[in-house]
C-alpha cells in the first residue's frame, strides 16, 4: 500500500499565519503537523508516501531536506502550480500510484486513528474503499449516511437513508482502490467526494471504520487552539501524547492549564496557554498560542492571540 498526504491547502482561514508559513508546517505542541502525520503513516511500514504541494511549496520542500531524520525514505513530492483538490491530486501521480490500495491523509487533521487496524480491516473487507467516520455528526460538515459497515449515501441525503441510517462525519482519512481511482476525472479540479457520488451510484462497497478516540481538524484558530486545550484535558493524557507522537519534552503547569513545549520559564504568567518553544520576556497571557522565537516587551500582555514573533492575530 501506498500513501497521499494532502499538503496543497491555502490555509486561508489561519491567514496571516499561513502568509509566511504554510498550513502543514504549522506547529501542533512544538512539533510541525506534517512531521506528525508523515511519522504516523511511517509507523504502519508504508515506505511509499506522497506529498502534494502548493502553496508556499518550496518551505515544505526545504523542511523536508533539513528533516531527513523524519522523512527516510524521502516522500515523492508532488507540487501542483494550479491547485488540483482532493480528487485532482490523484492526477499527476497516477503512474506512481499504480494498481494498488492509497491511503489518504489530510496534513492539518490530527487524531490518535488506529491505521494499522484501518488497513487490515479495509484488506479483509474486499471494499472498494474505506472511509473513516467520527462517532458523531459535526456541525457544518458533510453529513455521511451509513448502515452497518457500508456508506449508503453522502451530502444530500435521501429520505429514506437519512430516516434509517446512522448520520456521521467524515475524518479526511481514507484508503480507496483502484475502482475509486478510476472514476475521479483526469482533469480539472474535483474533490474525490466526485468519486465516491459515482461509485455509490454504480452499488460498490464502501466501508466504514468508525473512530471514537481523539480527532481535531486545525483549519480555524479556534480549532487550532481548542485542539491543544483538548490534548491538555485529556483523561489519559500520557498515553495520548504516546498515540499522535509528540514530542516527550513537554512541561505540563495543571495549575494555570498551561503547556510548554522545549525551554523556557514563562508558565509563571500565563493561563490555559500554550508556549511552543523558546521565547524571550515574561508577560502576563492567557488563552494564548505563543510560537518560538517571540520577543515579550515589559508592559504587555495578550488575551486570546496566537503569537508569532512578527505579529499576533486573534482567536476568534
Amino acid at each position: 500500500m501506498k500513501a497521499l498526504l494532502l499538503a496543497a491547502g491555502l490555509g486561508s482561514r489561519l491567514r496571516p499565519l499561513t502568509e509566511v508559513l504554510p498550513k502543514p508546517l504549522c506547529l501542533f505542541y512544538g512539533r510541525p503537523m506534517l512531521d506528525i502525520v508523515y511519522q504516523q503513516i511511517m509507523q504502519q511500514g508504508i515506505q511509499h508516501i506522497a506529498i502534494n504541494t502548493h502553496h508556499l511549496h518550496s518551505l515544505i520542500e526545504l523542511h523536508i531536506q533539513k528533516h531527513e531524520s523524519v522523512y527516510t525514505p524521502p516522500p515523492q513530492l508532488s507540487y501542483e502550480p494550479v491547485i488540483l483538490g482532493t480528487g485532482g491530486a490523484i492526477n499527476p501521480i497516477r503512474t506512481w500510484i499504480g494498481t494498488g490500495s492509497l491511503l489518504i491523509c489530510n496534513s492539518d487533521i490530527i487524531a490518535d486513528i488506529d491505521l494499522g487496524q484501518l488497513i487490515l480491516q479495509h484488506q479483509q473487507s474486499g471494499a472498494d474503499a474505506t472511509m473513516v467516520l467520527l462517532d458523531r455528526h459535526k456541525k457544518g460538515t458533510t453529513p455521511i449516511a451509513f448502515e452497518g459497515s457500508k456508506i449508503r449515501a453522502i451530502g444530500d441525503l435521501p429520505v429514506r437513508a437519512a430516516e434509517s441510517c446512522r448520520i456521521s462525519t467524515f475524518s479526511g482519512i481514507h484508503i480507496i482502490g483502484p475502482r475509486l481511482l478510476e472514476a475521479l476525472p483526469r482533469s480539472g479540479s474535483p474533490s474525490v467526494i466526485d468519486g465516491y457520488h459515482q461509485l455509490l451510484k454504480d452499488g460498490a462497497f464502501i466501508q466504514v471504520f468508525q473512530h471514537q478516540g481523539f480527532w481535531a481538524d486545525l483549519g480555524t484558530p479556534r480549532d487550532y487552539f481548542a485542539a491543544h486545550q483538548a490534548v491538555f484535558h485529556h483523561p489519559d493524557r500520557r498515553a495520548l501524547c504516546e498515540r499522535l507522537g509528540l514530542p516527550s519534552n513537554i512541561v505540563w503547569d495543571d495549575t494555570r492549564s498551561s503547556a510548554l513545549c522545549g525551554s523556557g520559564t514563562v508558565l509563571g504568567r500565563s493561563k490555559d496557554s500554550f508556549i511552543l518553544g523558546p521565547i524571550h520576556g515574561d508577560v502576563p497571557i492567557q488563552s494564548c498560542l505563543v510560537y518560538p522565537g517571540v520577543v515579550f516587551k515589559p508592559g504587555q500582555a495578550f488575551q486570546d492571540k496566537i503569537i508569532t514573533p512578527n505579529f499576533s492575530m486573534d482567536i476568534v
